[in-house]
């Protein structure tokens, strides 16, 4: 399988191969510019010198009259040959005299060439020597140029090649550690994928990559929030499962004992009522912890139907139930407050304060008292439900909402609860959107609150 080139290395390469590119391009692209202009400078130089050897050429010839004009001639061209030059005339058409190397061609009147010939180079220029038909050219060997400019060319190839070899080392270094933090976010990542749920990557810079640490440490907390409250949730199912497992098996016993026994054995009347009056109370309890929960299910799927309510007609509906308990035990029920309006399900929230309600009414001693009331300010609007019971612990009352959950289990099988109630009472303030809160001390009562946040 064809592997695929990793981010950096692609960064790298492509960075490389730009600064190669331009680095080289400039250097040498400066070295055919200096070796163009020294070859316009020497063709100036050509230009001078041909002058300057014509003109004393010319003088020589006019002071000198006497003297054979080729033995002149050759006298030129022997002096010029030291000094790398070559010289030529030209008598109408005919040449008199020449030291040019053999094969090169003198240009036109008036033209410089460029020639190269058995490796060497020459500039070669011709003009006219001043009287009619005479010709003069002058060329000059510049072959040295083009050794200097391959002397040039070797240097700057060995300092390019040492350039960049540096260069891609200084760019590996640090492009290697400008990348560190993808890796390390990289393998943060993986971890993470792997289930390493506590790992986060370092965020403690102030780039752009630090940034994204900080983005993905925000995400690695939100995912570790939410599968542990998935993991929560699978719990408390798991417990709740449990506690019903458990709490169906007691009164479930207890049906098959007794109707066993009222099958089997011989028993007098009195017994019989007996066996069967405790046999409709279990399955009593078995009925009221299926409706709870069919409650619990209806409210979490949030099915309910808000209307607008008067807080008052709420909480005087909830203590004209309780009227005949609070007779048997003496209890005094108040109901304060609530001249305002709200909006709700009717039923799920009589059916909250009803919870709350039989709860007080539990824990008050004989000649309790029991205070309902509803207030209103510019928080938002709140229900409560007060006691002067025997009160609970702060371990009790952290685990009240827990299904199941009983601080006096004993009394609580003796009345019927389920141990569902306040749970059930959680799960429609949360529908509500409200926030449900108690507050309670041993031999000093307890207070529920249901609050709604102003909106």
């Amino acid at each position: 399988m064809k592997s695929k080139m990793k981010f950096f290395e692609r960064t790298y390469l492509l960075t490389l191969l730009l600064f190669l590119l331009f680095l080289n391009g400039c250097v040498f692209a400066l070295a055919y510019y200096t070796h163009a202009g020294n070859i316009d400078a020497a063709k100036e130089v050509c230009r001078s010198g041909e002058t300057a050897a014509l003109e004393a050429y010319l003088r020589d010839r006019e002071t000198l009259a006497d003297v054979n004009e080729l033995l002149l001639q050759v006298s030129y061209g022997n002096f010029y040959r030291k000094k790398d030059a070559y010289l030529a005339f030209t008598r109408d058409g005919e040449v008199t005299f020449t030291s040019l190397p053999p094969g090169l061609t003198p240009p036109a009147a008036g033209h410089m060439t460029d020639l190269r010939l058995d490796g060497r180079r020459y500039l070669v220029f011709t003009e006219e020597a001043g009287e009619e038909g005479l010709l003069f050219t002058y060329a000059s060997d510049v072959t040295y140029l083009d050794e200097e400019f391959r002397t040039l060319m070797v240097m700057l190839g060995a300092v390019s090649l040492a350039a960049s070899a540096m260069l891609a080392l200084l760019l590996y270094l640090l492009l290697r550690k400008l990348y560190a933090p993808i890796g390390t976010l990289s393998r943060a990542a993986e971890s993470l994928a792997e289930g390493e749920l506590s790992v986060r990557a370092d965020d403690s810079g102030t780039d752009e990559f630090s940034a994204l640490a900080g983005h993905f440490n925000h995400m690695a907390d939100k995912i570790q929030g939410q599968i542990q409250a998935l993991q929560d949730t699978a719990d408390q199912r798991q417990r709740m499962l449990d506690d019903l497992a458990h709490e169906m098996r007691t009164p479930l016993t207890g049906i098959h004992g007794y109707a066993e026994y009222i099958s089997a054995a011989r028993i007098s009347e009195e017994e019989k009522i007996e066996a069967a009056q405790f046999i409709m109370s279990e399955s009593m309890r078995l009925r009221q912890i299926s409706e709870t929960l069919l409650d619990m299910a209806f409210v979490r799927e949030n099915r309910i139907s808000p209307a607008e309510l008067v807080a008052r007609e709420l909480l005087l509906a909830t203590r004209d139930r309780f009227v005949t308990r609070a007779q048997e035990k003496e209890l005094t029920v108040t109901v304060t407050g609530g001249d305002f309006l709200l909006s709700g399900d009717k039923l799920l929230l009589e059916l909250l304060l009803t919870n709350l309600t039989e709860n007080a009414c539990k824990a008050c001693p004989t000649g309790g008292c029991i205070q309902l009331g509803a207030i209103a300010d510019e928080k938002g609007k709140t229900f409560f439900v007060k006691d002067n019971g025997g009160g609970m612990t702060s371990e009790q009352l952290a685990h009240i909402t827990t299904p199941f959950y009983r601080t006096d289990r004993s009394r609580n099988r003796k009345d019927g609860g389920t141990g569902l109630g306040l749970a059930l009472c959680q799960r429609i303030a949360d529908a509500h959107g409200a926030n449900l809160s108690f507050t309670s001390a041993l031999g000093e009562g307890t207070a529920a609150y249901l609050f709604f946040p102003k909106t």
